[in-house]
């Protein structure tokens, strides 16, 4: 049995824009740009046959999903388990304004060395990310859907895929990648916007 599943983080929201944490107790709305986004994530997603999406609660990502659905004629169900990381006190904090409230967590969040435990005040760590997410995508192998949509969030989705090889890095609005499952392994990458072709 194989199961693909098209990852993609929500559009773009007035707090990326700022470089303001949202993490998951802030909930806002994608701006005109991150519709416009959604819009051409939806046309990427084109070739890639999706039978359903699954999405985080949270309105950037499930706007960003229901714009996808809506062009690809696709149904949508909310997991909230696919929500953002929560940054406990940092969020709605500008990224400056961590690094220097926080700084010693803020280094260690950070770090190439990669603390999988490290957390802010009242939030959760990059392990406890990490392992909701993988259950959800665990639950969803036994799903009826054979090629599935899965709107989320960057901390989340960075965490996921850095059970799978993929190294953390800066992720932009609306990336994609594609995670597949075949015989009990699994394999990541990342999608990149002028690849349609080699997207499916």
């Amino acid at each position: 049995m194989r199961k693909d599943f098209y990852l993609f983080r929500h559009g773009e929201t007035d707090y990326n824009k700022e470089h303001r944490w949202q993490g998951c107790g802030i909930d806002v709305s994608l701006n005109s740009r991150g519709i416009i986004q959604a819009q051409e994530l939806a046309s990427r997603l084109r070739e890639c046959r999706i039978e359903h999406i699954y999405s985080s609660g949270l309105k950037r990502a499930l706007q960003t999903a229901q714009i996808v659905a809506e062009y690809l004629q696709v149904g949508v169900d909310v997991i909230p388990e696919l929500r953002e990381g929560c940054f406990g006190e940092a969020e709605g904090m500008l990224k400056s304004e961590i690094a220097v409230q926080y700084a010693e967590i803020y280094d260690r969040w950070y770090s190439k060395q990669e603390d999988m435990h490290v957390r802010f005040p009242g939030g959760e760590s990059k392990i406890e990310m990490q392992n909701r997410m993988f259950k959800v995508i665990e639950d969803l192998l036994k799903s009826p859907y054979h090629t599935i949509g899965i709107a989320s969030h960057g901390s989340s989705i960075r965490y996921l895929l850095y059970k799978f090889g993929l190294p953390p890095h800066r992720m932009e609005n609306t990336a994609l990648f594609h995670l597949s499952y075949e015989k009990g392994n699994w394999k990541v990458n990342q999608l990149p916007f002028n690849c349609r072709s080699k997207i499916c």
